[in-house]
């Protein structure tokens, strides 16, 4: 798309988000109309950046040659350089909108690189919370800056569901990752069950115990992260209330599945998702149709 107009930067946004299923909640009926074209650019610039990470048939070295060619984008448009990218026309409007700081998206891209070299593992858990600090904290923190929330508090709280949530994708997807190479169990986690190396997680007794005490660690954080939800207004609440609602559910599926993770995806059902949209619509002082 050569010289697009800002609507047909937009429009190009949406399409790739709304081609994917995701977690980000870019096709939520919660979100407000005005802000929706926003997300879609945040998901563009990630989606695009994270296809990128793992391109199959590529070298790590191409593909952080893609990856480098994207950050140099992104500065690009923080020095008012006008872009020809569809997707970066659509991102510097909502950053020059919502004053976004590029911090988010530089540790976002961090991640990114990490992917792309490969033989992703972690020695231990603080190891892999410096990755979800990359991969899915900043998210979160964009999402309340697109709602005008700023404050250290509330992006605290922010974190540890962020984190949370990218954990349980990491057990959503431990067989499919474990095939490509990327294990997201920290070895110390592992060791203290007397798993010894990743090829055991699949045939180890003690699979299950380790399965439960990384969901442990997971409610802890969703518990902490909690309190946001009831401290911000408006669409942004009933959003957070349905996000913990179905993280709740999953861990519930995870903890029931234990090892059998590895070989089937958990996942929710049509009625589970209507469930917690309704959980999260009832009794809610926000009396603004959805629209």
């Amino acid at each position: 798309m050569t010289n697009p107009s800002l609507t047909e930067a937009y429009h190009h946004c949406r399409k790739i988000a709304q081609s994917h299923y995701e977690n980000f909640p870019v096709g939520s009926l919660l979100i407000p109309r005005k802000l929706r074209k926003h997300f879609f650019a945040l998901y563009a610039f990630m989606r695009t950046a994270d296809d990128f990470a793992d391109l199959p048939h590529r070298s790590s070295l191409e593909r952080l040659t893609l990856l480098g060619e994207w950050r140099e984008k992104l500065h690009s448009i923080y020095k008012n350089e006008q872009p020809n990218d569809p997707i970066f026309l659509a991102l510097q409007d909502t950053i020059r909108k919502f004053n976004l700081a590029i911090e988010p998206f530089d540790l976002l891209l961090d991640a990114f690189e990490f992917d792309a070299c490969g033989d992703v593992k972690f020695e231990t858990y603080d190891d892999l919370h410096w990755y979800t600090m990359r991969s899915a904290e900043p998210v979160g923190q964009l999402v309340l800056a697109l709602f005008g929330y700023r404050d250290e508090e509330r992006i605290a709280w922010s974190n540890d569901i962020c984190t949370a949530l990218q954990l349980i994708n990491f057990l959503q997807d431990a067989g499919d990752d474990l095939a490509a190479g990327r294990c997201y169990f920290p070895a110390e986690d592992c060791h203290a069950f007397g798993i010894e190396n990743t090829a055991d997680l699949q045939n180890s007794s003690q699979t299950p115990r380790l399965i439960l005490y990384e969901c442990d660690r997971i409610q802890s954080l969703l518990d902490s992260g909690k309190p946001l939800a009831e401290s911000v207004e408006g669409r942004l609440k009933l959003e957070l209330r349905a996000v913990l609602a179905g993280a709740r559910f999953m861990l519930g599926k995870i903890r029931s599945m234990k090892e059998e993770i590895f070989y089937e995806w958990p996942k929710l059902s049509r009625f589970e998702h209507l469930h917690i949209l309704v959980s999260a619509l009832r009794n809610s002082d926000n009396k603004q149709p959805i629209s």
